[in-house]
């Protein structure tokens, strides 16, 4: 039984992981003398370009395709909204998955556009085994820390005891 809610709350097997808010995903080891390390787990790259939908895009294009000036995230003016996703500046992003990236814009008679951001084209698709922010959101199989060290199964105790469970940790 104990098996099943590590494996509902992805604590699965020895895969790294950052149920408590590090930098990075992390482990506990198979060492009896190191306990935990961070994991051998690259960042994904910040698209400059646009693949898809354009979620993952991280440029500084920050004016629409009809040429208005995009709103900064954080202001109310001239347009109101509620978007909560932490975005500041004002350059052109995703945050709702629409079809493409886009702003409200500093125009007071268009509250949004979209945005003309390049296409990545034929750039190569991004590493899928790779963390974004503090990689909380991490789901890859990577089992092996920056040290070379294999991962301890979140299941066991042994050789390090610990309390990283899905019970103390439900967002893991």
């Amino acid at each position: 039984l104990l098996w099943w809610f590590f494996l509902a709350k992805h604590l699965e097997e020895n895969h790294c992981r950052n149920p408590d808010g590090e930098i990075q995903p992390w482990c506990f080891t198979t060492s009896p003398f190191k306990r935990w390390d961070y994991c051998a787990i690259p960042r994904c790259e910040e698209r400059m370009c646009v693949t898809g939908d354009g979620r993952d895009y991280r440029g500084t294009v920050s004016v629409t395709k009809s040429g208005r000036t995009c709103q900064m995230w954080d202001s109310q003016m001239p347009h109101k909204h509620f978007l909560q996703q932490g975005l500041t500046l004002n350059y052109c992003r995703n945050p709702n998955n629409e079809r493409m990236p886009w702003c409200y814009t500093t125009d007071p008679d268009t509250r949004w556009e979209y945005c003309k951001v390049p296409s990545c084209g034929d750039v190569p698709s991004p590493m899928t085994d790779c963390y974004k922010n503090n990689g909380m959101s991490y789901r890859g199989v990577t089992s092996e820390t920056i040290g070379g060290r294999q991962c301890q199964d979140w299941s066991a105790t042994s050789p390090h005891f610990h309390k990283k469970t899905p019970g103390n940790y439900p967002n893991a």
